[in-house]
């Protein structure tokens, strides 16, 4: 059994893929606007003399969603747009005036609809693009539809056919597995588009496409069938399929479309894929060791690496690192003075140890390691927001990560209600020596509290295996 299976999708109270996956009002929402969008692109395009159909797809249809996770980034939903005709056509539309017709109408729609920003122009190569007030765009990908071949083409902006078969590719995927475990590689393909969101903000370039890690992942998991027959939980599941996929990615860049052995779906530049394949290479690394891990606490901490202020860490206040073989700690913990400043201008207010039980909104956070002389010189500190509740969830702002040699200090600021962590992470060559857990809960002050507060976590042990 996996050691952290119970963060990744277990009985927590964070779960990394409750974490990353969209709510089911966030569902919702986005299945109203993109159903609006579709019906008034049916009815006006349908005056150019075709039958017009729309068919959802992307990672909404795969049901491989997941949450934007900067506070700058946006759902992404694919609508594809099909003219109809058949070989009795004499005289067909060029794939240029296609898009230009959508995007006429998409610029006429965004009159009558409040929530969209903008309509991009110009239009993209591959689709039109509408952006919408909270945080997501609907892309309108156009096809030809040959209802006597039951084929389909992309229209391009550069006025080209592009063969592109959106449904058959879905119904690859749906069929490669069935029943829960097509639940579990849904779950797996979110983990490393996760990975992906957070991994390449100094390189996007190099970032994989949903639809390159949707079909790599999914081959991979299809080759698990043994395992898989006995049952396996999703971090072990995620390891051995990283490992699959940093061998094949070494020896072979091509990611051949399961649909069409003529498309590469790895379009990265030599240069972009120079960028990729050392993220795929720590990917693994820390893959493999959260396998040797000898608790949840430390494999959850190692996870967090490749994860980030996505991963969830268990529900204690504070991990002691012992030496596998001694037991005695490998440093003492962090002892973590926070100062709170309010008001214009800022005072000082009031100051906690370890522990915010108390906060309004609008304040600033002051943390500081009180006892530096526990840290090791050249030891590295990692101050990790971890953000949750509906507030945070809303505004996709679910934490955020600042790293560096000797960081005594971290200055934050209370935007969110509930119940969030700041955790202070001491490493020593990659090793983790301990983590201190800071709970920061910002609540209306105005208003009595409705429930007590929870009680303090416990200090939990953690085992450290030094590398040979």
């Amino acid at each position: 059994m996996g050691k952290a299976t119970r963060l990744f999708n277990g009985g927590a109270d964070q779960t990394l893929i409750s974490r990353v996956t969209p709510t089911t009002e966030q569902r919702e929402f986005l299945q109203e606007q993109w159903n609006s969008l579709a019906d008034h692109v049916k009815k006006t395009l349908g005056k150019h003399g075709y039958t017009i159909s729309t068919w959802l797809q992307g990672s909404y249809k795969y049901a491989t969603l997941i949450k934007p996770v900067h506070s700058d980034e946006e759902y992404d939903v694919d609508v594809g747009i099909y003219f109809e005709w058949g070989e009795e056509q004499d005289i067909e539309p060029a794939p240029r005036q296609l898009r230009e017709w959508v995007q006429k109408e998409l610029i006429e729609y965004a009159k009558l609809c409040t929530d969209i920003k903008k309509i991009e122009t110009p239009a993209k190569e591959r689709c039109s693009r509408a952006s919408y007030a909270r945080q997501f765009h609907i892309d309108t990908p156009v096809y030809h539809f040959n209802k006597d071949s039951d084929s389909r083409r992309l229209a391009c902006m550069s006025d080209k056919w592009e063969l592109s078969d959106p449904k058959r590719l879905y119904k690859w995927f749906k069929d490669a597995v069935n029943g829960d475990d097509r639940d579990q590689l849904r779950r797996l393909v979110r983990y490393l588009k996760t990975w992906a969101a957070v991994s390449f903000d100094d390189v996007p370039d190099s970032r994989p496409s949903s639809i390159f890690l949707t079909v790599i992942t999914t081959e991979a998991y299809k080759s698990l069938w043994g395992q898989r027959l006995f049952g396996i939980e999703d971090d072990d599941a995620l390891i051995a399929i990283v490992k699959i996929l940093h061998t094949r990615l070494f020896n072979d860049r091509q990611v051949i479309n399961p649909i069409d052995k003529d498309e590469n779906l790895n379009r990265m530049s030599s240069e972009a894929w120079d960028g990729f394949l050392p993220r795929l290479a720590s990917l693994s690394n820390i893959a493999e060791r959260a396998e040797a891990a000898e608790d949840e606490a430390s494999a959850a901490l190692i996870w967090s690496e490749a994860f980030s202020f996505l991963m969830p860490l268990p529900e204690t206040d504070q991990v002691e690192i012992v030496e596998e073989i001694s037991g005695r700690a490998v440093m003492p913990l962090p002892e973590i003075e926070i100062q709170v400043f309010a008001g214009n201008p800022s005072r000082l207010v009031m100051t906690h140890r370890n522990e915010v039980p108390s906060v309004s909104k609008g304040c600033s956070l002051s943390f500081k390691i009180v006892n530096p002389h526990v840290v090791p010189e050249f030891a590295t500190v990692e101050w990790t927001v971890r953000n949750e509740g509906q507030e945070a969830d809303q505004k996709s702002d679910l934490g955020h990560r600042r790293v560096g040699m000797r960081l005594l200090d971290a200055e934050e600021h209370t935007a969110y209600y509930g119940r969030h962590f700041m955790d202070c992470i001491v490493r020593m060559n990659g090793q983790i020596y301990a983590v201190r857990r800071i709970p920061v809960n910002v609540r209306n002050l105005d208003q009595p509290a409705r429930n007590p507060p929870r009680p303090s976590y416990t200090k939990i042990r953690s085992f450290l295996r030094r590398r040979r």
